[in-house]
């Protein structure tokens, strides 16, 4: 069941601005890694759907209280997180940048896997996908990419907010799955199968999304040859770059047969951003 981390997981209430005026460059960060990280938020509001429906079909099995009201901060969170990312691709769409490609690829891919696979896979699925965002979410808060001097406060208080919450329910739906199915060799092996499903059927969406992107953004450098701003970037790097690729050991360790997501421990981060931000949408 859940590992004690003294972690309490906070229902925050956030509402933010997103100014469209200030949505094409809202960091200081090279074009690439902001283009990633703008093609990354058009995944999140249906893929964290997804998340909330595999954990809540499983809530009246949960037995033990303390996961089962875990289980509903994770649903809120996640909820919560939809939405605001759902009103900054509202900003991002009228400042007319790239990545909403990613929208219909994660569209496409989640609908399948509602339709073909049985609700177990589906949370299982969620586990391998909490991994990689609980990845994510550690190398930005750990590199303070959103602390320069320039970045739009809005969009940076949205996405630091949003990794030190997926850091705060990291181990969640790992837990509901194990609680719900156990710790036997089968449990494992499906758990360990929908890793793969999702890195493969997953990197292979993203590199269709990103090509048709390098070649929407092709045709908007046309323009610039002729003495236009020339903005250097391909999408098809920007989480390449922004990332510094993903963290081989830490994406192997999941498929050991004792793994748990709080084998890393990221309280650290997380501590240090509630210094910055105390109280963050706390009423």
């Amino acid at each position: 069941m859940n590992r004690d981390t003294g972690i309490e997981i906070v229902r925050r209430r956030v509402k933010l601005d997103y100014d469209p005026q200030r949505a094409r460059s809202w960091t200081r960060l090279p074009r690439r890694s902001e283009d990633g990280l703008n093609a990354i938020s058009f995944l999140f509001p249906l893929g964290e759907t997804f998340f909330c429906r595999s954990v809540a079909h499983y809530r009246n099995r949960i037995t033990d209280p303390v996961l089962r009201e875990q289980a509903d901060l994770f649903i809120y969170q996640e909820a919560m997180h939809s939405k605001e990312h759902a009103r900054s691709n509202t900003a991002l769409r009228e400042a007319n940048v790239l990545g909403a490609e990613l929208e219909t690829v994660a569209r496409v891919l989640l609908s399948l896997a509602t339709r073909i696979w049985p609700r177990a896979t589906q949370l299982a699925m969620t586990c391998a996908m909490e991994h990689f965002t609980a990845m994510l979410a550690a190398s930005l808060l750990g590199k303070r990419l959103l602390d320069k001097e320039g970045t739009d406060p809005e969009f940076a208080r949205l996405w630091l907010w949003h990794a030190a919450e997926e850091i705060e329910h990291k181990g969640v739906c790992f837990d509901v799955y194990e609680h719900v199915f156990g710790k036997g060799i089968w449990p494992w092996l499906h758990r360990c199968a929908a890793m793969a499903l999702v890195t493969g059927v997953g990197a292979a969406g993203l590199l269709t999304a990103f090509l048709v992107m390098r070649v929407k953004l092709a045709f908007r450098r046309r323009p610039a040859a002729l003495g236009g701003p020339s903005k250097k970037g391909a999408a098809g790097a920007s989480l390449r770059n922004l990332f510094g690729g993903l963290p081989g050991r830490e994406y192997f360790a999941y498929y050991r047969r004792n793994f748990h997501p709080w084998d890393k421990d990221d309280r650290p981060l997380l501590e240090a951003w509630k210094r910055e931000y105390p109280d963050f949408g706390v009423a």
